[in-house]
């Protein structure tokens, strides 16, 4: 019979445990920064298939975003790499980003032949908004869009395209220039960045807004903050045009053929979208500042259950884990003596959470310890 609670040994093996650990975990610390800003939407995408489709962590998309393509090898994938680190024009390397879980944090490829689609646009827009989001640099096809929700009101309309002179933000698809768009430029303004198209060039982190109560109030509102960077007067007006189709929000994406050369070529990731509202620069800096910070968590066992049986005992620990991680696990009836028995140093992470049951126990053995160490 297995027992609801753990016994007061064990109970006590849980508390000295944290003497006795020798390593910490660490937490998603810009994914906990995003959710303390508030976003309407905020899609982590963090699948690993498509049934399910793109969730929302807010809970306040009417259903889950649908993966549309051919997902599988050779096109589209989901649980993809996350950034590791992002691009910097001083160090070939980039910039680490580890506070967004590192290996644990997963993202959306979309490859030139899949993108999600969230739903109607008419949810996904309005006159002040501002969308952040991580996006790795693909060759621009055909004005790829990394996130558009399709409108054609202009006082409405949303656009963060990538093109053949770079980054462009758009938000009136019925005209071109000054009253519509925006190209980011050097930071001399020399001629556009095209940086943000080059493969090599790996991630971006983008936080953008505008406000306005028409197209051109709101092209000449736009705020870019590119790697925890103000690049807003980067930005100038060019002539290029952004026209919308289906009606229908995307991540990725345009047109209702996931295959269109406007179909983003690289990858995204926590894409968070705020209605009615412009991030501060103070609230913008925050992300930035929480992707390049490592928060770490105490790893701890969260449960120890007792099976009593007929000729032996059975106890099974339970741990918060990483995905991808290798755990050990070791006993002692003694405290005193320092020695530790390996039970196991390669179980490997079950996701969140990591269980291991120590079988043959004696049942004359009335005190026994655990301890869980990360090991790789």
């Amino acid at each position: 019979m297995k027992s609801t609670k753990p016994i007061f040994t064990i109970a006590v093996a849980v508390s000295l445990f944290a003497f006795c650990k020798t390593t910490s975990i660490y937490a998603a610390n810009y994914q906990t920064t995003v959710i303390k800003l508030e976003p309407t939407f905020y899609y982590e995408l963090n699948e690993t298939e498509t049934d399910g489709g793109a969730m929302d962590t807010m809970g306040n998309a009417p259903k889950p975003g649908v993966f549309n393509g051919d997902y599988g090898i050779g096109g589209p994938e989901v649980g993809g790499e996350g950034p590791m680190t992002v691009f910097s024009a001083d160090d070939f390397e980039g910039i680490p980003v580890p506070g967004l879980g590192g290996t644990d944090n997963l993202a959306h490829y979309s490859n030139n032949s899949g993108h999600v689609t969230l739903g109607d646009g008419n949810l996904y827009g309005s006159s002040s908004i501002t969308v952040a989001l991580f996006f790795k640099a693909g060759p621009a096809q055909g004005g790829d869009r990394i996130f558009t929700n399709n409108l054609s009101d202009p006082s409405k309309s949303f656009q963060l395209n990538v093109a053949n002179d770079g980054l462009v933000l758009a938000v009136d698809p019925g005209q071109t220039g000054l009253a519509a768009e925006r190209t980011l430029f050097m930071e001399d303004n020399s001629g556009p960045d095209r940086r943000l198209i080059q493969t090599d060039s790996g991630w971006f982190h983008v936080v953008t807004s505008t406000f306005g109560s028409s197209g051109r109030d709101r092209a000449a509102n736009f705020k870019l903050w590119i790697n925890g960077v103000d690049r807003t007067d980067n930005l100038q007006p060019n002539v290029t045009g952004w026209g919308i189709d289906t009606g229908l929000a995307k991540i990725g994406g345009r047109k209702a053929d996931p295959a269109n050369s406007t179909t983003h070529s690289g990858a995204q990731d926590e894409v968070a979208i705020w209605l009615d509202r412009v991030l501060t620069d103070k609230e913008a800096l925050s992300l930035w500042e929480a992707a390049i910070t490592e928060k770490k968590i105490p790893l701890v066992i969260e449960d120890v259950q007792l099976d009593l049986g007929k000729s032996s005992n059975a106890v099974t620990v339970t741990w918060n884990s990483r995905r991808g991680r290798v755990y050990g696990v070791y006993s002692t009836t003694n405290l005193q003596s320092g020695e530790w028995e390996e039970l196991d140093d390669g179980i490997e992470s079950e996701g969140d959470s990591t269980s291991f049951t120590d079988e043959g126990i004696p049942l004359t053995e009335k005190k026994r310890f655990y301890k869980v160490m990360e090991l790789e």
